[in-house]
């Protein structure tokens, strides 16, 4: 069982870093992610139930990848452009944010793919590399997920991982057309992460080795 993390050293402000594994790379997004980005986050499905930003358009997408870049600099965010390895291109994005040192906790979020890589293993690869670094290397007592409580499949996905649900925010989030949603909260905590570890890593491996065959 874990020991508490109390004495550790939780990594602020945060690192610059790129983390890579099963055919999977995160890179700190920049412009030169721009055309490839763009070229998924025209569609309008993946940004229904998104509260951090509406990137339909080149000049959103630009914007957004801006403010991402400056918070990347001042390390009080990671955002991450997804890298698919076999196309070497960037076919979404995935951030650490909402950082509270204090208590050692972070929320991993602002996470999109385009339509043809999801629901394959690049979204639980792209969790695994993010859990493992916030466990292990910025050192985080829990790392929450938050999603839109009509949002099943996110929900799904979340729990298919091992995601813990925590509990519903009442209320919590008013959307851009202006419906006040509920929030499902989902966490992971250092306690659960040896064992949600070896899960993700036998996940991926079955569906890896399925890629190979």
């Amino acid at each position: 069982m874990a020991t508490q993390n109390s004495e550790s050293l939780f990594q602020w402000p945060l690192q610059p870093v790129t983390l890579q594994g099963y055919s999977v790379r995160l890179s700190l997004v920049d412009y030169s992610h721009l055309e490839q980005l763009y070229r998924w986050s025209t569609e309008e499905d993946i940004w229904r139930y998104m509260t951090f930003a509406h990137l339909e358009s080149r000049d959103e997408l630009e914007a957004w990848i801006g403010g991402a870049m400056d918070a990347n600099r001042r390390g009080t965010e990671l955002n991450f452009a997804i890298i698919d390895e076999a196309s070497q291109s960037a076919v979404g994005t995935t951030s650490f944010y909402r950082v509270v040192p204090e208590h050692k906790r972070l929320e991993l979020g602002k996470t999109w793919l385009g339509a043809p890589y999801r629901r394959t293993h690049i979204n639980t690869a792209a969790k695994y590399l993010m859990l493992n670094h916030a466990f292990e290397g910025i050192l985080a007592n829990r790392v929450e997920l938050n999603t839109d409580i009509r949002n099943v499949r996110s929900q799904r996905a979340m729990e298919r991982i091992g995601a813990i649900r925590d509990g519903v925010l009442r209320c919590h989030t008013i959307m851009r057309d202006g419906f006040v949603r509920d929030t499902v909260n989902y966490s992971f905590t250092f306690r659960d992460w040896p064992a949600t570890k070896v899960a993700l890593r036998k996940m991926l491996e079955e569906r890896v080795s399925n890629l190979d065959a």
